[in-house]
């Protein structure tokens, strides 16, 4: 069935320049909706984080932030829709307990059509900044002899409306939940949609059902305990108001789906909406890889326990706290079907579409580092930095210092970007720049690089590191000589290393 509608689920984050202030942080999402009556309308939805702002004292003695917002809607070189106006913060007394967050909606009237969203934001208090500016297109479609749903709003909170504002739909007030990105102290998702055109093409009083779920992004496939329905009777506009229980929802990328239905089961309307989920580890169990079946998936022919336990302790270094705990447990086991139901589920996870082309890249990698860092007794997956090349990839930079006068040979990684793979889900929250690692081999007999230092979260972090380079021969002579200026010369050149490494 052909679509009434294109999705378009975009979240910016508008970040100034840093000049003297903290840089200025807001949030926008949009959403399309119809009144049968009056025609299509979009929403926008704006954040503003509070202590990003300059707040300055009102006419009322009080302390107030104020941006500056421009917004236009064009079709072509035609602009069909605009309007600039003044989003205030609440007030506040006391700028010392913290600058209140505040939240903008807006709503434009605009026909079917394919627009491009221009939009200006500007702290207006801080006028030495420049405005952020920033685009992206918008699709309207709705189309009278089809049923039609609305793009999904996402929602912090909704409650019964006494009073009519801006916030108010259908009788409620919905306050916009502005980011599809859900963390781990969030517990439930909660969206509003409407369906048009069912009493027009049904008829009145005929009963249909809208059902509702959450499914895996990648494979399209529904998640079971993630979904519930509502039955109805057409109308004019048929509204979706509902939450769902996402706190068992492992990390990932999801769609929350929309599927309206007449009561011959037919399929009327769909609608999808994306969004992002960090949870914290859920523990596997054996019970959950029972139902897993392997006979047709690539670790089928995986027939040896002993070669398959090798395979399972080359994930260490990108494997969760709970999966070395559970990947520990297999190996007492020593059951080869709850291995292969393991070992297909742990790179299911990471690909869905082709979870064995990612473990034949990660298994190139795996004998890459077994062959340029692995010593006798120790598999390069092992040492370190055999775990940080396969925990964080390739670094961009890799500098080598072997023949430096009385300091230990020693390498410099730095990765201008790095990403944590034993994250399922990568988003601006695990993400990191410029970050370096510095590997130490005070055993000239061996290969055993030891990390000594990193800048990186969650890895060892030394203040005094370069002394660990310099050789025990060299630091005793120079201490019994008195002289200083050797080591600092060293130590000076470590440093020059570091902060520029090649």
């Amino acid at each position: 069935m052909k679509k009434c509608f294109s999705f378009v689920s975009i979240i910016f984050l508008m970040a100034l320049p840093v000049v003297a202030t903290p840089a200025l942080r807001a949030y926008l999402t949009t959403a399309t909706f119809n009144n049968p009556a009056k025609g299509p309308y979009i929403e926008t939805y704006i954040s503003v984080i509070g202590n990003s702002v300059k707040f300055v004292k009102n006419s009322k003695g009080k302390f107030q932030g104020d941006i500056d917002i421009a917004i236009k809607f064009s079709l072509g070189n035609e602009i069909k829709n605009a309007q600039k106006y003044t989003l205030s913060s609440p007030e506040t007394d006391d700028t010392t307990k913290g600058y209140p967050n505040f939240i903008a909606q807006q709503r434009y009237s605009l026909p079917n059509g394919k627009y491009t969203l221009e939009i200006s934001i500007a702290d207006k208090n801080n006028p030495k900044v420049a405005p952020f500016v920033n685009s992206m297109p918008v699709e309207i479609e709705f189309v009278d002899n089809k049923v039609c749903v609305s793009e999904v709003q996402l929602l912090e909170t909704f409650t019964k409306s006494t009073t009519p504002t801006v916030l108010t739909k259908s009788g409620y007030d919905l306050v916009p939940y502005v980011s599809n990105f859900f963390p781990e102290n969030s517990k439930s998702i909660r969206f509003y949609a409407e369906i048009y055109n069912t009493k027009r093409l049904l008829g009145e009083g005929q009963k249909m059902l809208i059902s509702y779920s959450i499914e895996a992004n990648q494979s399209n496939t529904k998640l079971n305990n993630f979904s519930s329905f509502s039955k109805q009777t057409t109308n004019d506009v048929n509204i979706l108001l509902s939450e769902l229980n996402i706190e068992s929802l492992p990390s990932g990328n999801y769609n929350i789906i929309i599927e309206v239905r007449d009561k011959e089961n037919n399929l009327l309307a769909t609608r999808k909406s994306f969004f992002q989920r960090k949870n914290k580890p859920i523990p596997l169990s054996f019970d959950d890889l029972k139902s897993i079946d392997v006979s047709t998936t690539f670790v089928k022919d995986f027939k040896s326990v002993d070669t398959l336990r090798e395979y399972i302790r080359t994930l260490r270094p990108i494997s969760s706290a709970t999966e070395i705990q559970f990947e520990e447990n297999q190996m007492k086991r020593k059951d080869l079907v709850q291995m292969q139901q393991f070992f297909y589920n742990f790179w299911k996870s990471r690909n869905d579409i082709q979870p064995e082309a990612a473990w034949q890249e990660y298994n190139q990698d795996v004998m890459k580092v077994n062959k340029e860092y692995g010593t006798h007794g120790l598999k390069g997956y092992d040492s370190d930095r055999g775990r940080v090349y396969l925990q964080y990839g390739s670094p961009t930079i890799m500098a080598r210092y072997d023949h430096e006068p009385n300091v230990w040979p020693y390498e410099i990684w730095q990765y201008n970007a790095l990403v944590d793979k034993t994250q399922l889900l990568t988003t601006p929250y695990n993400q990191q720049s410029n970050k370096k690692f510095v590997f130490g081999n005070t055993d000239l007999s061996t290969n055993r690089y030891e990390l000594i230092h990193s800048t990186a979260k969650g890895e060892v972090f030394n203040s005094i590191w370069p002394e660990r380079l310099v050789s025990r021969e060299f630091s005793t002579q120079n201490m019994d000589s008195g002289d200083e200026t050797s080591h600092d010369a060293i130590y000076d050149n470590i440093m020059d290393s570091f902060k520029n490494p090649r």
